[in-house]
């Protein structure tokens, strides 16, 4: 078994920064975006963005080292929009997306579609409880192995 390495204090500012950027605005900061809100060397903070992957607080582009997914969020367009307290997010999965009105505790409206038959779902969460729907949720792995491939899981 893998240890992961001690976060600095560094890594939990960066990560503490991350966070309340993407809940205040939607959008999964850049790089640059962190770099010139913090004052620092872009590769202190490429560093640090490494060690928050390397725990699995963070994903990371594993071409430029942009972050990908902030756990529920996406930095990029997925087929699960969420609108909560008058800001637009995207989920990673399903999963996520209910988990984003769960960790911002606002109620939300989650469009999402059918990945088997592309069929649209509108679903809504009302202090903190998804309202009655038709329809599933289906997890293709167990959750012990979604660390295995994230980005697919």
């Amino acid at each position: 078994m893998s240890t992961t390495p001690a976060l600095t204090d560094f890594d939990k500012q960066i990560r503490a920064f991350v966070y309340d950027l993407t809940m205040k605005e939607g959008l999964v900061p850049s790089v640059q975006q962190i770099v010139s809100a913090l004052g620092k060397f872009r590769q202190e903070v490429a560093a640090s963005l490494k060690s928050l992957a390397e725990a699995h607080m963070l994903v990371l582009q594993a071409e430029t080292g942009e972050i990908l997914m902030a756990n529920p969020f996406s930095a990029v367009p997925t087929p699960f929009l969420v609108q909560a307290g008058g800001v637009t997010y995207f989920g990673n999965c399903i999963w996520d997306a209910l988990g984003i009105p769960a960790m911002l505790h606002q109620d939300a409206v989650i469009q999402a579609s059918c990945p088997d038959c592309g069929m649209a779902m509108t679903l809504h969460i009302v202090k903190g409880e998804l309202q009655p729907t038709e329809g599933i949720v289906h997890f293709v792995l167990p959750t012990r192995q979604w660390w295995d491939n994230i980005v697919f899981t």
